[in-house]
């Protein structure tokens, strides 16, 4: 957001009043600064009519005051730092962030290498220089040149043909080895200008009549209506894969699960039934899964198995509770019950099935969070007790605790501060004159009493997480692409939408080249058919 001084305002609103006088024409910057008011004005109207828009929040959005959320920055005393100090550093750092904050996995492709020879002068000939000694093998020289190219490029191929004059056959030139594994020998839009296509659009968040102007400047038009069509079917092509993905997704041993809202423009209310009760529901949601599943592969890992993280996203009519329902249908009775992490609305908890439900304690320590202006002790005391719950989760993590030992853990040393925060929240509450219950803070103590079980499940459920942050970062996939978007028009572009970002988020998650992978798929598309099991991003065949 820009900001504008005083006397800037004044000098702006000088310029609007002589511009509309005299029928003048603004600057461009003039323009900018209006425009920005526009864009801030219109969302900041649009949250006031949602009524989900406090104080602090409307103070964010308009950027007087910050968004960070660490205890340093929230604390009374923060207020009186000297802005332009240097932070802190903890002993024993060196103070400098790593190179790769969150290491993929993915292994970074080589360079092309090419070797350069001097055709004039060999091994062993005289010096052109003086005449007198012979050149012999030296070091080489080395040069790594950064090049670009187009994301899509056009390759014409003319292909010598013969034809017998006397029977008639017609004898064919073979085509290079590179250019028939990209696609058959009648197809136009190679396999890798495929994959392109929808990894830009469903990972990169790009819509398609960008992509086409953005080719343009680069001397090669496609239509974002043919981008589309091609989309759809690499979507054809990964549906076997998406749909082994649901049916591994069944027998997970932890969830975590989150919906956003979306719009498909030619939807229309239909009826649903959801804990006995039917009723004619419009609502679009995207929800989003990340399934945690021990699988066995013979030949790969543990022999107990490998853990795998599949991403799964659906948009339609309805929340993530009711798809996780009808995921849990396919699930084998045998299993035990698994763990769902998720925020406490009950429309992301399902009614089908048994289940240990593990709550978002970033989502609660949020709401204490944004009332350090009107309760700066009690929040700091709050959040005082909730930072050791972190750290003990960042330790377990560190020294690679397995989920017994992590519970043990847990239960030791985090359980002891979440009693705490439970017990002063129940005599602030009970007290009388303490606090308000209809309050903003009142009602945050509320919460964390009402749902401490839940909030609490990292302590006594082997396996539960203690937020949710991980699908918090994977529904962002769909949130970029809804900014950039807006909107779907059909329920059949936000199923080519679904199968594709879930591929590649999957892809992510268990560090495959989703690159190759999709150009394989689409080779083999016959083969993935006919057994997707083994066709996975983690397992399908690399050589084909």
């Amino acid at each position: 957001m820009r900001e504008l001084s005083e006397e800037q305002l004044d000098g702006l609103m000088d310029r609007i009043r002589e511009a509309r006088d005299h029928n003048l024409a603004l600057s461009s910057d003039d323009y900018d600064v209006l425009m920005s008011a526009m864009l801030m004005l219109a969302n900041m109207q649009e949250r006031l009519h949602n009524n989900d828009l406090t104080l602090t929040k409307l103070k964010k959005l308009l950027g007087m005051v910050g968004s960070s959320e660490k205890l340093s920055k929230l604390r009374p005393d923060s207020a009186n730092e000297d802005p332009n100090a240097k932070p802190a550093r903890p002993k024993g750092t060196h103070g400098r962030k790593g190179k790769n904050k969150r290491r993929t996995g993915i292994p970074t492709t080589r360079p092309t290498v090419h070797h350069h020879s001097i055709d004039s002068l060999s091994k062993g000939d005289s010096c052109p220089g003086c005449s007198l000694g012979k050149v012999y093998k030296y070091n080489p020289a080395t040069l790594l040149r950064i090049t670009a190219h187009s994301p899509l490029t056009r390759e014409q191929h003319i292909i010598e043909q013969l034809r017998c004059n006397g029977c008639g056959e017609v004898f064919t030139a073979e085509l290079p080895e590179a250019v028939r594994t990209d696609g058959r020998a009648d197809q136009q839009y190679g396999y890798s200008a495929i994959a392109m296509m929808g990894i830009q659009r469903y990972y990169g968040g790009s819509p398609l009549y960008r992509q086409e102007t953005l080719q343009q400047l680069f001397g090669v038009h496609i239509a974002a209506s043919t981008q589309f069509d091609q989309c759809q079917k690499l979507a054809d092509a990964c549906q076997p894969v998406f749909q082994q993905l649901k049916a591994l997704a069944a027998d997970a041993q932890r969830y975590y699960l989150d919906d956003t809202t979306n719009r498909i423009l030619n939807k229309v209310p239909i009826e649903k039934e959801r804990a006995g009760r039917t009723q004619w529901r419009s609502g679009v949601y995207t929800s989003a899964a990340l399934a945690e599943c021990i699988l066995s592969e013979p030949g790969s890992g543990p022999p107990e198995g490998t853990l795998r993280r599949l991403v799964l996203f659906q948009t339609n009519i309805g929340h993530a509770g009711e798809w996780l329902d009808e995921l849990l249908r396919a699930r084998n009775p045998e299993l035990g019950k698994p763990v769902l992490m998720s925020d406490a609305l009950s429309s992301n908890h399902v009614t089908e099935a048994q289940y240990d439900k593990a709550l978002c304690n970033a989502h609660f320590r949020r709401g204490f969070a944004e009332l350090v202006d009107q309760h700066p002790g009690e929040v700091v005391f709050v959040l005082e007790c909730y930072e050791p719950v972190w750290a003990n989760e960042a330790h377990c993590k560190r020294v690679a605790l397995d989920s017994g030992q992590r519970l043990a853990y847990h239960q030791e040393h985090s359980l002891p501060h979440m009693n705490k925060l439970k017990a002063w929240c129940e005599q602030q509450l009970s007290e009388a004159g303490s606090v308000e219950p209809n309050s903003n803070l009142g009602q945050a103590m509320a919460y964390l009493v009402r749902h401490f079980e839940g909030l609490s499940a990292f302590c006594r459920v082997l396996n539960a997480p203690v937020d949710n942050n991980e699908i918090k970062r994977l529904i962002k996939l769909i949130v970029r692409a809804r900014k950039n978007s807006l909107f779907f028009k059909t329920q059949n572009g936000a199923d080519v939408s679904d199968v594709i970002t879930s591929i590649l988020a999957t892809c992510t998650e268990c560090e495959a080249n989703a690159f190759d992978y999709l150009q394989c798929v689409q080779r083999n598309q016959l083969a993935v058919r006919a057994m997707p099991e083994k066709w996975l991003p983690w397992n399908y065949p690399t050589d084909k």
